[in-house]
């Protein structure tokens, strides 16, 4: 991942860029009362209601983040920043002027934006000890059931597909578990591709390492795709 440092560094969106944050959940303890206080009411009581430390950082991390990322990207201040939902309940920006999604996984959270056009992102982290039979049953085409069965890596292929669907899914709006088993994958020779198209959608995944999966989608043509470390990046005055 590449690191800005100052977040009035961040450039605005380009036409055909869909730009990634990702952070490490479990390093930034020091920054969660900051987030914090850039949250609305209820996103600070829905954070209050977990109960145990990792799940509360992790929502405050996810929702205080967005907002520092969309109020760069949109020049306001973060706490100022209002969101409404679509139908089916996808959150957007009640001014509608970029397109955002985020997810989160193990230890990290990643944050997507593009300037126009409807984007979704997922990661997981895989785990070996998950059982997908019951899953792969019910959401996955007998072709991709398949390529499972005959899979080297079956965990990693499972994890893969299921991020896949799931950005795709989740960049339509629709319930994710209402519409995952109407998206078929063009793999190729028994893998998720690097960057292909599902219908009107484009499918790119996204390096996230060893232990994770992540995935791209979105109904503009995905020109460019940096990736940056919120980590890195100095967002306090």
């Amino acid at each position: 991942m590449e690191t800005i440092r100052s977040v009035n560094k961040i450039a605005a969106l380009q036409a055909g860029e869909v730009a990634i944050w990702g952070a490490d959940v479990s390093e930034m303890s020091e920054d969660v009362d900051a987030l914090a206080g850039l949250l609305s009411v209820e996103e600070l009581a829905k954070a209050d209601r977990l109960k145990k430390d990792p799940a509360r950082l992790m929502s405050v991390v996810a929702r205080g983040g967005l907002r520092v990322l969309l109020g760069a990207y949109t020049k306001q201040e973060p706490s100022r920043v209002v969101f409404k939902q679509q139908v089916g309940g996808k959150p957007m920006l009640e001014s509608g002027e970029i397109s955002f999604n985020l997810a989160h996984s193990g230890d990290w959270v990643v944050w997507a934006f593009a300037a126009s056009g409807e984007v979704g992102v997922d990661l997981e982290q895989l785990r070996a000890d998950v059982v997908y039979s019951r899953v792969v049953r019910r959401y996955f085409h007998p072709m991709e059931q398949q390529a499972l069965a005959e899979a080297d890596d079956a965990v990693r292929l499972f994890f893969d597909m299921w991020a896949a669907k799931e950005a795709l899914v989740k960049a339509s709006g629709r319930g994710v578990f209402a519409a995952m088993n109407e998206v078929e994958l063009p793999l190729v020779a028994g893998a998720v591709p690097d960057a292909t198209a599902v219908g009107d959608w484009f499918l790119r995944r996204v390096e996230a390492g060893s232990m994770y999966t992540c995935a791209l989608a979105s109904d503009q043509p995905i020109l460019e795709q940096p990736c940056y470390d919120f980590g890195g990046l100095q967002w306090r005055d």
